[in-house]
């Protein structure tokens, strides 16, 4: 992951945090209105909020397969 998409997704975590009742939907279009863009260049949809979200163990590096969890070796971003 390049620094641009850490950006994205460290950003995204802080609208959610900001704004806990903000829908994916109200999410994406901040995101979008701020200029990200998705790692194809396009912009964000409700879906693909929704995979970011759903994937915030790994972002703060750690690793889960199946009901095992440990501490990757990645860097978290946030």
């Amino acid at each position: 992951m390049d620094q641009k998409q850490a950006e994205t997704v460290r950003r995204l975590f802080s609208l959610r945090e900001q704004y806990p009742t903000w829908s994916l939907s109200r999410m994406a279009l901040q995101l979008n209105v701020e200029g990200y863009r998705t790692a194809q260049g396009k912009s964000f949809t409700k879906v693909q909020v929704k995979r970011i979200l759903d994937r915030e163990g790994f972002y703060k590096g750690q690793y889960t397969y199946g009901h095992i969890e440990s501490q990757g070796i990645h860097q978290p971003i946030i």
